[in-house]
C-alpha cells in the first residue's frame, strides 16, 4: 500500500484520467445530485488508485439509485498510510478507505463485514488472502482486477528489437540497445512519481519469491537480509546500467507517470515497468496501441509474475453512514459493474462469476503465466511487514540518478528494512 496528506482530488487529476466525481459536504450529511436529501460517503484512496479512472460511472449510478453522494479524496501514495492512520485515530471524517490491513486490532478502526455477501463468488485462495489474523474479514474486495507487475511494452517498438519477449537481463538489455539505435526511448522511467519506481521492486520481488518461496517470511523474521539474496545486486545493477547507458529517458528523476503512459501508447518509448493497471491507461491514451506484457527478466531467465490479493476497502469503525457505505461497496462489485470496471481498467477478475467478453491482449499475456504455473503471491501480501516505502523510493531515485551503485542501493534497502522492523517492534529485529 502506498501514501499523502488529505487532499481533495484536483481538477487536473480528473481531466487527466477522465475519472473521479467529487460531490457532497460534511461526512454523513449532504444531498444527492437530484436535490434529494441523502447521506454523503467519504471515500479515501491513494493517488495512484485515483489515476486508474475506472469506477466513476459506477459511483454515479449508485448516487442516482440511492440518493446519496460520494466524495473521493486522493492522498499521495507515499503519505497515504500515515495520513489515514492519523485521521482514523483522530476520528476525522472517513467512511471508506484502503490499507491498514495488518493492524493488531482491526476492529478498533474498521468494521467486520459479512463475507457471505461475496465469498461464494471468489476462489478460496483469493478469499483467504483477505482474512485477518483473527479469522475475520474486515473489508470488501474492490472491483479492480488482481494486479500484476512487470514490463508493459509497445510491440511495434520492442518486438522489432526482440522477436520473443526477453527472459534474461542480457536479452532485455540487447533489445533496449537496438531500440535506442533506432532513435526511440527504449525504457521510460517516471521517477518523479516515486510509487512508479516501486513497481520495479514489485516485479523483482515476484522473481525472488519464484526462486525462494520462503524468502518473504525469512526477511520479515530477520533470518536473512536483502544483501544475502544473489539475484538482488544483478537486478539493480541492470537498472542503474540502463539509466547510465542512455537506455531510459534522460529525465528519469523529473518524468511523470502520465508522460510514461503516453510515450508507450504512441510508440515514442518501447516499454515501462509498472503494474497491470497501467494497461488500461495506455488503452485510453491510444486504443489502437499494440501492447503486450512480460515478466521482468532475470539473470538466468527463470521468470514469474506476482498476483496481488484483491484491493480491500474498509468501512471505518467511526463511520456514521455504515449502511450507505456497505451498500455502495456491494453495488460496485456486482458482476455487471465489475465487468464494466475491468473493461475500463483491464485486470484479472477476482470474482469467478465475471467473464470478460474481449480480454485485453496484455492481460492475456499475464494470464498465460498464471496458466503455466509461473505466478505467485505479491511479496507485500505474502507477509505482514511495514514496508519502508519512502526510504525505498529515495534509494531508487539515487540509483537511477547515478548517485549510488547497486551495492549501495542494496545496503540502503537493508538499512531501511532493519529500521522498519525495529520501529515496529517486530521480534528478531
Amino acid at each position: 500500500m502506498n501514501r499523502r496528506k488529505a487532499l481533495t482530488l484536483s481538477l487536473t487529476g480528473i481531466v487527466a484520467t477522465g475519472a473521479l466525481a467529487l460531490t457532497g459536504c460534511a461526512a454523513g450529511e449532504g444531498a444527492s445530485a437530484d436535490g434529494k436529501d441523502g447521506q454523503k460517503v467519504v471515500y479515501v484512496v491513494p493517488s495512484s488508485w485515483a489515476q486508474t479512472g475506472a469506477f466513476a460511472d459506477n459511483v454515479k449510478a449508485w448516487e442516482k439509485e440511492s440518493g446519496n453522494t460520494v466524495e473521493i479524496q486522493a492522498i499521495p501514495d507515499e503519505q497515504y498510510d500515515d495520513t489515514v492512520r492519523a485521521r482514523l485515530q483522530g476520528g476525522e471524517g472517513i467512511d471508506i478507505y484502503a490499507g491498514q490491513d495488518n493492524v493488531d486490532d482491526p476492529s478498533a478502526i474498521m468494521r467486520e463485514v459479512d463475507e457471505s455477501e461475496f465469498g461464494d463468488r471468489m476462489a478460496d485462495s483469493v478469499l483467504e488472502s483477505m482474512r485477518a489474523a483473527d479469522g475475520k474479514i474486515y473489508g470488501y474486495p474492490a472491483a479492480d482486477g488482481l494486479s500484476s507487475f512487470g514490463v508493459i511494452y509497445n510491440k511495434d517498438v520492442l518486438t522489432s528489437a526482440a522477436t520473443a519477449a526477453p527472459k534474461t537481463l542480457d536479452e532485455f538489455t540487447a533489445a533496449l540497445e537496438t531500440v535506442k539505435a533506432e532513435g526511440v526511448t527504449p525504457l521510460y522511467l517516471s521517477g518523479a512519481d516515486g510509487w512508479t519506481l516501486l513497481q520495479h521492486r514489485n516485479s523483482v520481488n515476484a522473481n525472488l519469491l519464484g526462486q525462494d518461496p520462503e524468502l518473504a517470511k525469512q526477511l520479515a523474521a530477520n533470518k536473512t537480509t536483502w544483501g544475502d539474496v544473489s539475484e538482488m545486486e544483478p537486478q539493480y545493477a541492470a537498472l542503474a546500467g540502463w539509466a547510465s547507458a542512455g537506455l531510459t529517458n534522460s529525465d528519469v528523476l523529473t518524468a511523470k507517470y502520465e508522460t510514461a503512459i503516453k510515450s508507450v501508447a504512441d510508440g515514442t518509448a518501447g516499454a515501462i515497468i509498472n503494474g497491470s493497471w497501467a494497461i488500461g491507461e495506455i488503452r485510453k491514451a491510444n486504443p489502437d496501441a499494440n501492447i503486450g506484457f512480460f515478466a521482468l527478466p532475470t539473470t538466468a531467465g527463470e521468470n514469474q509474475v506476482a498476483l496481488s490479493r484483491p484491493n480491500t476497502l474498509h468501512i471505518a469503525a467511526a463511520s456514521k453512514v455504515e449502511d450507505a457505505a456497505a451498500d455502495l461497496l456491494q453495488f460496485l462489485i456486482t458482476p455487471e459493474n465489475v465487468a464494466a470496471h475491468l473493461a475500463a481498467a483491464p485486470g484479472i477478475p477476482a470474482f469467478t462469476d465475471v467473464e470478460l467478453e474481449n480480454p485485453d491482449a496484455a492481460i492475456a499475456d499475464i494470464q498465460t503465466y498464471v496458466e503455466n504455473g509461473q505466478s505467485g503471491a505479491a511479496f507485500d501480501t505474502a507477509i505482514a511487514f511495514p514496508t519502508p516505502e519512502s526510504e525505498l523510493i529515495a534509494a531508487y531515485q539515487e540509483l537511477v540518478g547515478g548517485r549510488i551503485d547497486a551495492a549501495g542501493f542494496v545496503k540502503k534497502v537493508d538499512a531501511a528494512w532493519q529500521g522498519a522492523g525495529k520501529t515496529a517492534g517486530i521480534k528478531g529485529f
